[in-house]
């Protein structure tokens, strides 16, 4: 049996060179995926922060009249009336007068 050294040399070069193109062509894939991730996480951080910096809004409030002044003062006594009254007696009427005279604010 004799060998074909030339052949034998031709198809382990060519293999070899398979084998070397392959594996530079998935570390270009893999380097181009590292770049596109950087490249989208930087361009997150450079762009503004509309979400989580609100816009500047002054919280002016117009001055209350001494008659609206009086109803938010009897207001605020009829509700702390009513929560003493449940915290001694917490009973569902006490519980719906409660609610009812005491409105959760709403921070908007």
């Amino acid at each position: 049996m004799q060998i074909d050294f030339l052949k034998l040399y031709a198809c382990l070069t060519f293999s070899g060179l398979t084998i070397w193109f392959v594996d530079q062509a998935w570390t270009m894939y893999q380097l181009k995926l590292v770049s596109d991730a950087t490249t989208e996480a930087l361009s997150q951080v450079s762009q503004p922060k509309k979400i989580q910096v609100p816009a500047y809004q002054p919280n002016y409030q117009k001055r209350l009249t001494r008659k609206e002044r009086e109803k938010e003062i009897e207001d605020a006594r009829v509700c702390d009336f009513f929560i003493k009254e449940y915290r001694q007696n917490p009973t569902e009427e006490n519980r719906l007068n409660m609610r009812k005279f005491c409105p959760i604010k709403s921070s908007n």
